[in-house]
């Protein structure tokens, strides 16, 4: 008896399995590129980028290593992501921008609400609405839900997947001719990268020569940054110490105040809402164990708005000037004057 119960077993789980796969087929079947499984949702890696002939169509291979076809320059572009966005802004004439995220209409921390003001574009947080603009491209961060990606490939629409969390000047620079060449704004992509090289290289020669390796820690709410960050990038290109990477941590992780004393900082960077950065800096100049750090006692403690701290996209040279300018400016300044 048990052993027919197994035997039946069997083909009832196999006839399961066909049924889920052919399920599956149906669901995300594309009419123009055949079937379309849901994209796994791995985070962002280093960026590698993968572009074609300059010729149309065009093809790029995006964050999942899926081919993407862009048979004509483009003109309704859509942006899932705050970071996205102000690559798409920085390089894309404004009226071709149909829907972007959120972030774009929050005054107080958006790069881009002016740009997003002009043309009130949609939001892009609703796949079908934005299915419903008909748009030419969609790019989308490479850790969104992958059922956004799955169900706008289905529907046609070309979506390039692309990385958000980038952690060096380079990959911005890359990132900015990879939205160019898909978008196929070739040439406004070359004339940002140079203005953003141009805005770094002149930020970082605020340095005096000789100067010492100033010892930096940055904190973004509980949190520090170390390796594998920008913030590390940018302290490295600036010929800083970042502390946060010299004590071994790596990406983003949580940091207390008596660690920050142990550590003991020339320099604290910190990150902030709009309009917050003077009651911040006072709190943390009067906090009992910031107040014995060195930054503290040299008033070196730096804080910037949100907007300018945590940008990873062109406006990232912002983030170089200030921290740059804080660090070496004065001296900079007092050098010129002894000339």
């Amino acid at each position: 008896m048990r052993t027919r119960i197994y035997t039946l077993i069997a083909p009832a789980l196999l006839i399961a399995l066909v049924a889920s796969i052919a399920a599956g087929v149906q669901r995300y079947a594309s009419p123009a590129g055949g079937l379309q499984l849901p994209v796994p949702n791995t985070g962002d890696k280093l960026l590698v980028v993968h572009t074609g002939s300059l010729r149309y169509p065009r093809e790029a291979v995006d964050s999942d290593q899926f081919t993407v076809h862009i048979a004509r320059p483009v003109h309704r572009i859509v942006s899932q992501s705050w970071s996205i966005d102000e690559w798409v802004y920085s390089i894309v004439p404004p009226q071709d921008v149909v829907a972007v995220s959120e972030s774009a209409y929050k005054q107080r921390t958006s790069n881009v609400y002016a740009s997003a003001l002009l043309f009130r574009p949609a939001i892009s947080s609703d796949p079908e609405r934005v299915i419903a603009l008909d748009p030419d491209l969609m790019i989308v961060s490479s850790n969104s839900r992958a059922d956004y990606t799955s169900l706008a490939r289905s529907s046609g629409v070309p979506v390039f997947r692309m990385q958000t969390m980038l952690q060096t000047l380079n990959q911005i620079e890359d990132a900015v001719r990879l939205v160019g060449y898909i978008t196929g704004n070739d040439e406004a992509a070359a004339n940002e990268v140079a203005r953003f090289h141009a805005s770094v290289q002149k930020a970082r020669s605020l340095r005096p020569d000789g100067a010492p390796k100033p010892r930096i820690l940055a904190i973004g709410g509980n949190y520090t940054y170390g390796k594998a960050t920008l913030f590390d990038n940018i302290v490295q290109f600036l010929d800083g110490v970042n502390i946060a990477s010299e004590k071994g941590i790596e990406g983003y992780e949580p940091v207390d105040f008596e660690q920050i004393v142990r550590w003991n900082p020339q320099w604290i960077i910190v990150g902030t809402d709009d309009g917050k950065a003077e009651a911040v800096r006072s709190q943390l100049l009067a906090d009992p164990t910031i107040s014995i750090t060195q930054a503290s006692r040299d008033n070196h403690i730096v804080v910037l708005d949100n907007r300018i701290f945590l940008a990873k996209s062109p406006y990232a040279a912002l983030l170089v000037q200030a921290i740059a300018e804080a660090l070496y400016a004065p001296a900079a300044d007092s050098a010129q004057g002894a000339r």
